[in-house]
């Protein structure tokens, strides 16, 4: 389960085929961080179960296919937002993960990370073991599912066996974005493979094309509910002890106490004078909260990423190899940016640690970055356990 503290009362939920998490990892934690986004679902990690893979701010869990560096699947959680991990069936023709999201308003919803390869039509009892997962579900990916109802260009086979899915669910239906979401490679077309199936969400949900990232499909934005201001907030309550102790000297009485009913009169009293003081010398502040995981960006990066976004719209519209290959220049040169600027964040991060930190700083340091990780669902918890005390050891034979 989440770490729990807080029941969002909308939801941003991101999707992106990321065609390789360890490739694309900075650029995932920088757009995840400036978009806000809630939930970010992520296919073709190509990721193997010995592989480290974490998103700093966020709880990572992940599913991908054995001895096998294909396909795969991901979610990323917000830290804070309160959720539990959803069994999701063995699917033959479907990738598929789960969390369940608490929200503030509309209760449970069900997030699932999904993946469809292009190669195999969908099939039906997939679909309907995808959708029995939950009551209120947010079934988000790359479905390689076309037609013309959720704003395709054409149809393919999986498109049809998804539209007849949809006539004989009514509480089902398929949202695509108005732009592609793929960017179209050598005879492909760019068309719109990246869709959204919400099942009994009564909610509005506008879902949209970021034109972010390297990867040959764009990551699509979900936001379902009444937006709020982002990152959530926090209530922080603040006592004045001083009129706290006034207020205990003027109102509390020191009675004679003879019998048990006196003495159990006596506590009930005086705890009521208690919980009266505290609540006249505290305030409460409601304040928007967000962790920074990512730090400002220097000025030349993000006029990189601004060029790169209309390199990506300029070569989807063109089709030109030329505005291809212009936009596969920029995408190296951000990745080298976003690389440059982490690797130099963390190095002052380690030597202010360095110039007289507590030794707590130290486990800190090494237990945060493998939080996420430690979310794979295939590791047990006496196993996670075992290993957070192998990095303590090994945490503390460096500082020696």
């Amino acid at each position: 389960m989440g770490t729990c503290s807080r029941r969002p009362s909308f939801l941003r939920v991101a999707s992106w085929n990321i065609n390789s998490f360890t490739q694309r990892k900075r650029e995932l934690q920088e757009v995840v961080n400036r978009l806000d986004i809630d939930v970010m679902a992520i296919q073709e990690t190509l990721l193997i179960e010995a592989d480290r893979a974490s998103v700093p701010g966020y709880t990572l869990y992940r599913k991908e296919r054995r001895q096998q560096r294909r396909g795969g699947v991901a979610l990323a959680v917000r830290r804070g937002i309160e959720h539990y991990s959803v069994h999701v069936p063995e699917m033959q023709t479907i990738e598929a993960i789960a969390v369940g999201i608490r929200t503030e308003r509309y209760g449970e919803i069900t997030v699932a990370s999904c993946y469809h390869p292009p190669n195999r039509t969908v099939e039906i009892q997939d679909l309907e073991a995808l959708m029995a997962i939950g009551p209120a579900l947010i079934a988000i990916g790359d479905f390689n599912a076309k037609a013309l109802d959720w704003n395709c260009l054409t149809q393919n086979n999986s498109g049809a066996v998804l539209k007849r899915f949809l006539a004989n669910n009514n509480d089902v239906h398929a949202v695509g974005p108005e732009e592609p979401t793929y960017d179209g490679q050598g005879r492909s077309r760019p068309d719109v493979l990246d869709i959204a199936l919400l099942k009994a969400i009564p909610l509005q949900a506008q879902l949209e094309v970021v034109y972010e990232g390297s990867s040959d499909h764009s990551p699509i934005l979900l936001t379902v509910g009444e937006p709020t201001p982002p990152g959530g907030t926090v209530t922080k309550r603040r006592t004045n002890w001083v009129q706290f102790r006034a207020e205990m000297q003027r109102n509390t009485a020191l009675p004679r106490i003879e019998t048990v009913d006196e003495l159990e009169a006596a506590v009930m009293t005086l705890e009521t004078d208690i919980h009266t003081a505290e609540a006249r010398s505290t305030t409460e502040t409601v304040e928007i909260f967000r962790q920074d995981y990512v730090g400002e960006l220097p000025h030349a990066t993000k006029l990189l990423i601004r060029e790169r976004r209309s390199a990506r719209r300029r070569s989807i519209r063109t089709g030109d190899p030329v505005d291809r290959n212009a936009l596969n220049q920029l995408s190296r040169r951000v990745r080298a940016a976003l690389d440059e600027h982490f690797n130099e964040r963390w190095r002052k991060h380690t030597e202010e640690i360095n110039e007289g930190a507590h030794d707590r700083d130290f486990w800190k340091l090494q237990k945060n970055p493998e939080d996420a990780e430690e979310a794979n669902t295939s590791h047990t918890w006496r196993e996670r356990h075992r290993a957070h005390k192998q990095r303590k050891g090994r945490c503390f034979c460096r500082q020696l």
